[in-house]
């Protein structure tokens, strides 16, 4: 063996110290960024902490110390012999080569120019102060190479580490685990005497639970292990063999018999891996692979057959006998030898069991179909399973009598009880158990934990140590670990006064790395013997019972000895390979998907970690070849471009594209020359088969399979293109007919059942997650056949040119006004389609066409809010006129409840308009009857759209599906990137299109698909939803006289500074105006209502006694038929199912009282926690000793929702003192108020200033959708100290507001490339009230003709409807 470097060498700090201060600065993370380089060659998927990179770094610092240590080398030759000298076998070699290859490029490049990844420039100038003179760049180049090529090893062993235990980032642990595992790097880099391995965690709670995805990816893993482990059968020990002069006259007999049809198994077990990893990138992410179907498709094509003549052919003995004759050979014996340390003892006793591994490895097979059946949850996949557990029975029950049979009988049942028994995910933690478990039994025991050393258990067993003078003979029991070999004595003794002591005594240990094992020829006086010598230590002689015995340890002991260097032999024979037989691609000018990339036709995006790279802009046949890609599949482009190519491609032309994609011509290849001898011609042949082979398996293959793929997701999810375009149909069905091969076959097959799926479909029925049944309808007033006919236009079966809009909202149930709109607008939300919106074709001339559905959707919400609008300026009575505001908040509350912002959006504009909006008196009193859990959640509804929906946005997001999503942001968003991005890139190659741009729509696209999914539990009223659907408030006339009739009616029935409405007779005596009431889900804890307020006459409040914060609830109105009573406690309290049925709501009469202990559950936003609700001004007091009203419920802390982003405000210092009480009641601790500060100068309290600001030349128009209003925030904040509540309203003031503000119809302009854009008003912008009884807010027209003003404005240019109350203080 050669002298290895040691971790710190004496000579290091005789020239250069690496690790002073001053030195470690000019090297320190020099070769960090390249060696990140590095691991993406070796392994492209995985990325590396720094603290990984930064030990490799040391690493190969340490190897830079000694390579450059005393005596300095100043040629290329003295480096290569200090290489030689202390690198270990074979090692050494392929260092040696890969240096020398790094200098014949870098001459044919020209000087100073490296092939390397490693900085060699800034490697040269300070390696002229490490060996203090001058040095040659070659030798500096060399010298770098050989670090390379160290560095990359490491990182491949790392890498395949761990791989195997499936994570994706490499850390300096791995690394020291998977270098203590390999006995080459173990060398170089000699550790402590047990290893560098403390920290390997233990995780000793098994997890007997695995999914059938877990199972899928493990089997995937295992064959790719599987298939490693044939490679090294075929091309190290079988290929090496052949190439023996000897064997290749007359041993080609000889090694049919010993290798038997391995290359069989290898192409079967690389069809099988492909099979499973084509099925699991077509199954789309939510689902689970059919991978039964890969099994059904060899079996019943009897291709596992393969496995039973091997096994027949390998368990003979004339097998083991045969080889053991060719490897006794005088010239093979020395071929062997010379082509390695260890080869020769590696072919004679680790091959015949890696022989062995297909016999018991075709068991995991059977295995796996059982462990699948188990899991699986799919009804195709589980017949598949089923029928190949039939049809391979037969090959199980042969295989189980050849292994009966055979003299490997004892050795293969174990392999298959391990099979049986093993968990793969468990298999580390068992491997550790089974080690502590070892050690534990071990008494005596010296040194380091096993598990820090070791990271499986190989074998134990019962053999004979030779003594020193070769005569005595002493049993010890040996365990062989893949880093240690413990030799042990039984114990006779199994207890003792201190207590149970271990199984086995302990004698003595030997690090795996640190001895070699040799062969012992057996003697009459020592038979079955072989030797472990240590290099520091005597040795050892033990002695097996059996030849058998002698076999099977020495196959481990060689196996653990030999593995390094027969994993790096395949490594390099892989390599060259494909260097020999590069893999050629079409000639470009025949086909334009094998054009070399360039800057001039595709540009990648830089992305600092490694994976699969994004595609920033190419040309259209570059994204038809990175679409299907050879080299990797990436579905997220494959969904981005599918859903987003209409924008720069026809249905027609990609068509096209993928067909030209999919008939690849085959590469030419040089002709062979007739005139060469018939041995070159031979090999001329052999290299060209080989090319071929690799072109079809590596490109051909893969590409045709990612069309189809491609085509296959087409199909699925964007098949309107083919209902619009029936010659696309055509052509695709016409090509799919020609495709051949029977692996393509099935695929086609695929494509073709999607199709006749997607042309024979109907509409699908909802069904109900848990089987759980939608709440029945709520009825309030039923409405007989002529309230029907009364409410429907004449073409939807109505009987007057004039229909009763407001009927349906005072007689329906709000809470199933609700529902119903709920569910016609998510049906038609989940219809728009990603075609109709990618490319803004809703702005296009042809956009009926083009974004059909998304124009329903559109028109609907217009209907629905212009309906609001016109139900409230239709009631002329002030009664009726509240009752219709009322049912319309109702419907808002509800709309919160189900999750439906379209809606919530829906009602805010309505209320927001300039002809609702102006309502004082009306808003003022349904401010009176709303209960303040209502208008609790009601504000934080009204407050989704302040700061630019900012916190729509945020409770979108928190919030469970199903949802109603507003339209009108994604909208805004696809214009923005579509208007401010260009088509192409600039300052690019010409027509280079600009996909990133693509990819942001379609992630907003994405978004909109990812709430289409999961329907609502309601039940549809087909009454309700024939009305709605349609319901056209203004069926004939323009938008502008929409507008102005709207905002006359509502100057007559509130004319301008009115104190109090005019009377006006009832329109609908007949209808019974009080609300069937509404309960919202539980959403969050709404404080209880105070018991404040006692119903008056006409609806209005006035406060009651009560004795405080215990006083028992009250009922104060008696329930009427029409008002139902509040539930019981238990009704209120029912816990909340966790499926959809959670919308059927407990409704509550609009006159109960709850008491302190009842819950409102909804969302609260906004809101201090001492807020009072909403009440009438109190009386003046009788008498100055009259006792004061009583203080209202301390209202609990609550923990704030997502909504509560306002800060609470300090009690204003000039608030006036309450006047002292009498103390009937418990003294109340005091409390401090957060009012906010108001000025008592002025009667308005103003709110934001708005500036919105149009583009000019963009008419708004009636295809719209409605947005609420953004806000800038240019705020003046006044408000009015409030009164004492003893004190005497303050008398009614009149304010004239000039100029008046433009109406508003709350719109969205389909043509305008800013949707959302708002028109400049030239008035005040938002007026709250203080909640000053007879305060009115006049936003009428200051012309004399008192005319509403034109043209209409679209948008609210101040926030959203909100009412107004007084706050009160204890």
């Amino acid at each position: 063996m050669k002298k290895m470097f040691p971790a710190t060498s004496n000579t290091d700090s005789q020239v250069y110290n690496f690790d002073s201060e001053e030195n470690s600065q000019k090297w320190k993370r020099l070769f960090l960024s390249s060696l990140q380089e590095v691991l993406k060659q070796v392994h492209p998927t995985l990325a590396a902490k720094d603290d990984a990179l930064e030990y490799v770094e040391s690493l190969i610092l340490r190897l830079l110390a000694m390579l450059c240590a005393r005596p300095a080398p100043h040629t290329v030759q003295d480096v290569e012999e200090r290489v030689q000298r202390t690198f270990p076998n074979p090692i050494d070699r392929w260092a040696i080569g890969d240096a020398q290859a790094a200098i014949e490029k870098a001459i044919e490049k020209g000087r100073k120019k490296s092939p390397l990844v490693l900085p060699v420039d800034k490697a040269h100038p300070l390696l002229r102060d490490v060996l203090q003179t001058k040095i040659d760049y070659q030798v500096t180049l060399y010298i770098v190479a050989v670090l390379e090529y160290i560095s990359a090893d490491i990182l491949k062993l790392a890498g395949n580490y761990v791989k195997n235990i499936r994570h994706i980032e490499v850390t300096q642990q791995d690394i020291r685990v998977a270098m203590c595992a390999d006995k080459v790097l173990m060398d170089m880099f000699q550790q402590d005497e047990d290893g560098e391995m403390s920290g390997v965690g233990e995780d000793t709670n098994l997890d007997t639970s695995i999914t059938y995805d877990e199972l899928v990816k493990d089997l995937i893993q295992e064959k790719k292990t599987y298939i490693r482990e044939l490679n090294m059968i075929i091309k190290v020990f079988r290929d090496k063999l052949q190439q023996i002069p000897s064997l290749q006259e007359s041993g080609i007999r000889e090694l049919e018999i010993i290798f038997s049809n391995v290359t069989e198994i290898y192409d079967f077990s690389v069809n099988f891996l492909g099979s499973l990893e084509d099925t699991v990138e077509v199954t789309e992410e939510n689902e689970s692979p059919v991978i039964g179907i890969c099994f059904e498709e060899l079996a019943e094509g009897a291709e596992f057959d393969v496995y039973a003549k091997y096994a027949s052919d390998v368990l003979r003995a004339e097998c083991a006998e045969t080889l053991m004759e060719v490897v006794s050979r005088p010239d093979v014996s020395d071929a062997l030898t010379s082509a390695g340390h260890g080869f020769k003892e590696a072919v004679k006793y680790y091959l015949p069991k890696l022989l062995l591994v297909p016999v018991y490895h075709v068991f995991t097979y059977f295995k796996d179909i059982e462990m699948l059946l188990s899991n699986t949850e799919s009804e195709e996949g589980r017949e598949s399973l089923e029928q190949v557990k039939g049809l391979l029975w037969p090959l199980q029950s042969q295989l189980e009598r050849n292994i009966q049979n055979s003299v490997y009988a004892p050795y293969l049942k174990r392999k298959i009880g391990e099979i049986n028994l093993r968990h793969r995910r468990q298999s580390r933690q068992q491997t550790l158990l089974k080690m502590k478990d070892l050690q534990r039994s071990i008494d005596g025991w010296e040194g380091k934990v096993i598990t820090q050393c070791c990271n499986e258990f190989v074998l134990e067993g019962d053999l004979l140590k030779l003594g020193a003078t070769g005569r005595k003979q002493t049993e010890r029991h040996v365990f062989l670990f893949d880093g240690l070999i413990v030799l042990c004595k039984s114990n006779n003794r199994r207890s003792s006064v201190t207590g149970q002591i271990g199984e086995y005594r302990y004698k003595e240990k030997f690090l795996m790395r640190m001895v070699e094992i040799l062969d012992r020829e057996d003697t009459e006086e020592v038979k079955h013997s072989f030797e472990i010598r240590p290099r520091d230590q005597p040795s050892v002689v033990l002695l097996a019972k059996s030849a058998e015995e002698k076999n099977t340890w020495m196959a481990a002991l060689v196996m653990l000895n030999t593995r390094s260097m027969l994993e790096r032999t395949l490594d390099s024979i892989l390599l060259d390979e494909e260097k020999q037989h590069p893999l050629r691609l079409p000639d470009p000018s025949v086909y334009q998907f094998a054009i070399q990339d360039s800057e001039s036709n595709i540009i990648i995006e830089e992305k600092e970690n490694s994976g699969t790279p994004l595609i920033k802009g190419a040309t259209l046949p570059k994204l038809v070849e990175r679409l299907t890609y050879h080299m990797y599949a990436d579905p997220m482009f494959v969904r981005t471009f599918l859903t987003t190519y209409r924008s720069f491609c026809t249905p027609m032309e990609l068509l096209d594209l993928l067909i030209q994609r999919f008939d690849i011509p085959e590469p030419e290849l040089p002709p062979v020359s007739e005139e060469e001898p018939q041995e070159v011609k031979n090999q001329q042949t052999s290299i060209h088969r080989e090319i071929l082979k690799r072109f079809r398996k590596e490109y051909s293959q893969p590409v045709q399979f990612r069309v189809l793929n491609v085509l296959r997701h087409w199909v699925d999810y964007h098949f309107y293109d083919f209902e619009r375009d029936k010659t696309l149909l055509d052509n695709l069905t016409s090509f799919l007919e020609k495709v051949k091969g029977k692996s393509m076959r099935k695929w086609v097959e695929s494509i073709t059942k999607i199709i006749q799926r997607r042309c024979n479909e109907e509409q699908r029925e909802i069904t109900f997650s848990l089987n759980k049944s939608p709440p029945s309808p709520k009825w309030h007033i039923r409405l007989e056949e002529k309230d029907w006919e009364a409410i429907l236009p004449i073409s939807a079966g109505g009987t007057t040119t004039n229909p009763d809009l407001v009927r349906p909202l005072l007689m329906l149930h709000p809470i199933e006004i609700a529902r119903q709109l709920t569910l016609l607008e998510f049906e038609l939300y989940r219809a728009v389609k990603p075609s109709e919106l990618v490319g803004t074709p809703w702005t296009k001339e042809d956009k009926e066409k083009r974004s059909p559905n998304l124009l329903k959707l559109i028109y609907h919400t217009n209907h629905v809010t212009r309906w609001f609008m016109r139900c409230i300026v239709d009631s002329d009575n002030f009664e009726e006129r509240v009752a219709v505001m009322l049912r319309v908040v109702e419907i808002m509350v509800m709309f919160h409840d189900l999750n439906n912002f379209s809606g919530i959006f829906e009602v805010s504009s309505a209320l927001g308009s300039a002809a609702v909006h102006r309502l004082e008196l009306t808003k003022m009193e349904v401010r009176k009857r709303l209960p303040l859990g209502q208008l609790k959640v009601f504000e934080e509804a009204s407050e989704l759209s302040e700061n630019h929906c900012k916190k729509y946005q945020e409770k979108l997001r928190s919030i469970n599906p199903p949802c109603v999503p507003f339209f009108g942001m994604y909208l805004t968003n696809i214009l923005l990137i579509e208007e401010g991005n260009p088509d192409f890139l600039p300052r690019a190659a010409e027509g280079l299109i600009n996909f990133s741009k693509r990819r942001k729509v379609a992630e907003i696209t994405g978004e909109i698909q990812q709430y289409q999914n999961q329907p609502y539990c309601l039940e549809m009223e087909p009454r309700i939803r024939h009305f709605l659907e349609t319901l056209h408030p203004f069926d004939t006339e323009t938008e502008n006289d929409i507008s102005n009739y709207l905002y006359n009616r509502s100057r007559e029935i509130e004319p301008k500074n009115c104190k109090k409405p005019p009377m006006k007779d009832r329109k609908w005596p007949n209808i019974i105006l009080k609300s069937p009431g509404i309960k919202t889900r539980n959403k969050g804890m709404v404080p209880p209502l105070p018991i404040l307020f006692q119903q008056s006459e006409r609806g209005g409040s006035k406060p009651v006694e009560g004795d405080g914060e215990d006083t028992p609830p009250q009922m104060l109105t008696p329930p009427t038929p029409t008002s139902p009573c509040t539930p019981t406690s238990q009704q209120s309290h029912a816990p909340h199912t966790a499926d959809n049925a959670i919308f059927a709501p407990v409704e509550i009469g609009t006159g109960n009282v709850l008491s302190s202990a009842t819950e409102f559950r909804g969302i609260i936003s906004g809101f201090p926690s001492n807020f009072l609700p909403p009440q009438a001004p109190p009386p003046p007091p009788a008498s100055p000793q009259a006792p004061p009203p009583p203080l209202p419920p301390r209202v609990r802390k609550r923990e704030p929702s997502i909504g509560d982003t306002s800060p609470k405000v300090k009690q204003a210092p000039d608030a006036p003192e309450l006047p002292p009480r009498d103390v009937s009641p418990p003294p109340i601790p005091p409390r401090t108020a957060t009012l906010p500060r108001m000025h008592s100068s002025g009667g308005l309290q103003h709110g934001p200033t708005h500036h919105h600001h149009a583009p000019i030349g963009h008419p708004l128009h009636s295809g719209s959708l409605h947005h609420p209003p953004s806000h800038h925030h240019h705020t003046h904040h006044h408000r009015q100290t409030p009164p004492s509540l003893l004190a005497p309203p303050p008398p009614p003031q009149q304010y004239q507001l000039d100029p008046p503000p433009h109406r508003r119809n709350n719109s969205v302009d389909l043509s305008s490339p800013t949707p959302l854009a708002r028109r400049h008003t030239n008035g005040p912008q938002t007026v709250f009230f203080a909640g000053l009884p007879g305060s009115s807010m006049n936003d009428t027209p200051t012309d004399p003709n008192d005319h509403p003003p034109t043209p209409p404005p679209r948008l609210s240019n101040r926030q959203t409807f909100s009412f107004s109350y007084e706050q009160h203080h204890s």
